[in-house]
């Protein structure tokens, strides 16, 4: 964004403009266009970290009762800090769930890759 200097993403496709667009090609075959020509802003509520998680707030969501996530929010270790229900974690689980880590890593190591944890 050059007014503010912050990086926008455009990953939306403005439908109406792509339709006009490709009749507008259809109809005179001089005529071209390209993927800059009818992206628009993404929304605020379908970019990375957003409350919404990259679902419409306009549409219903549904869950499967097993398909949903446990946690939601994790803290900069990967520890959970707020459950599905967005609602923070008391001090007892969370200590909980870091033992739960520390016992994990060291079981498998604390590699970020395969190559770092098989060697």
């Amino acid at each position: 964004d050059l007014a503010t200097g912050k990086r926008k993403w455009r990953t939306w496709i403005d439908y109406d403009k792509f339709d006009k667009l490709a009749a507008r090609n259809a109809s005179d075959a001089t005529f071209t266009f390209d993927v800059k020509d009818y992206t628009a802003d993404t929304p605020e509520w379908a970019l990375f970290g957003a409350k919404e998680q990259g679902f419409d707030p306009t549409d219903t969501r549904h869950r499967k009762k097993k398909k949903h996530p446990k946690y939601t929010q994790f803290d900069e270790r990967g520890i959970p800090t707020h459950d599905q229900n967005q609602k923070e974690l008391s001090v007892k689980e969370r200590r909980a769930l870091m033992k739960q880590m520390e016992i994990k890593r060291a079981e498998v190591g604390s590699g970020t890759t395969v190559t770092e944890l098989k060697g």
